[in-house]
Formats: C-alpha cells, structure tokens, sequence
C-alpha cells in the first residue's frame, strides 16, 4: 500500500510539472476557452497511460535500446512540437479569424500522440517500470494498475493548467498583453521540447 501511495505522489508531480503537453493545453484554453482543451487532456491521459503499458510489456523497450531510431522519433516530435510553438508564438488576438475553425486541427489525436514522442512522458514511463514495478509479484495486474492511476491522476492535474489558462485570459486585458504571454509560452514549449532531447545526447 505505501508503494502505491509514493507512486500516487510521482504520478501527481509527474504530471502537474511543466512540461509540452501542459503548454500546449495552457495555451489551447487561453484562446479557444475550456471546451477545447478537454479532448487534448483526454487524449494526452490516454496516451500516457498507454505508454506505460507498451514499456511494461516491453514493446517499446525495442525502441529504447535503438538509440538511433529512439533519437530519430525524438526530433520528428520536436519539429512537430516547434512548429506548434510558432504558431502559438504568432497568434495576433487582434486578428479578426475564425478562430474555432483554426482550433479543430488540435484535439485528443494531438494530446494522444504527443505522448509517445514526448521525452518527459518517455522518462516517467521508464520510471514507472524501473522504480514502482520492479521485482513485483504479479507484474501484470500492477502493471495495468499503475497506468490506470496515472490516468486518473493526469487528468484534474492537467485540467488545472487547462483552468490557469482561463486565469490569464482574464488577466490579460489587452491585445500587447496576450501576444507578450503567448510568446513567452512558445519560448517556454520550444525549450521544454529540445532540453530533455540534447540532454539524453549528453548522457
């Protein structure tokens, strides 16, 4: 029982960090409101969960010890994710633009695959194998536990972030305001994305 309450703790830290998946809802509810950012927060609890099964049984160990492919995915993602990061870098509230229109490209297929490119979700989900699910009696019955938690923990703790977005949207008066915040959010995504790749070329 206290494994499963220090995992309830990683699972929460894990997921209420800073990190590209919760940028992006951030950014996501400050423009398009709540509604939105739901399906993003759905698709990204999924996502991790499922990347933690997929390490669990060892699927994606395959990819982990390829560090050529491994290295590859990475960088796919980090384009994906720093293109996202300019768009939010260039958005002009000014703009007169259909902007629900414009927001139906990000949804819970974005918050779902962001997952498995993600390094941050990468490393919890290693975590999660390595710290709370080695040498555990009845592997597979703890291990669909464990990513059934994380899915449950990630989801008010991202909807947090989802409702700090609409903190700031009422914070933000101004047109200057919002493009100021907007940029330093993208400044704040293209680093958490490129950090943790340069880091595991470092080690």
């Amino acid at each position: 029982m206290e494994s499963i309450w220090a995992f309830c703790i990683f699972a929460f830290v894990a997921s209420i960090t800073p990190g590209p998946t919760n940028f992006l809802i951030l950014s996501t509810s400050h423009q398009y409101g709540l509604n939105k950012s739901f399906s993003i927060i759905l698709g990204a609890s999924i996502g991790a969960a499922l990347l933690v099964l997929l390490l669990g049984v060892g699927l994606g160990q395959s990819i982990n010890h390829h560090p050529t492919l491994k290295l590859f995915l990475s960088i796919i993602g980090g384009v994906w994710l720093s293109s996202l990061a300019w768009k939010i870098y260039k958005y002009q509230p000014n703009i007169q633009v259909n902007l629900e229109k414009k927001s139906q490209k990000i949804g819970f297929l974005h918050g779902f695959l962001l997952q498995l490119i993600n390094p941050k979700s990468w490393i919890m989900a290693m975590s999660v194998i390595t710290i709370y699910l080695s040498n555990t009696p009845n592997y597979l019955h703890f291990l669909f536990m464990l990513s059934g938690i994380f899915m449950l923990i990630s989801i008010p703790c991202l909807f947090a972030w989802a409702w700090l977005g609409i903190v700031t949207k009422q914070l933000l008066n101004s047109n200057q305001q919002i493009i100021i915040f907007n940029r330093i959010l993208a400044m704040s995504l293209f680093i958490c994305v490129w950090y943790p790749i340069f880091a595991m070329q470092m080690n």
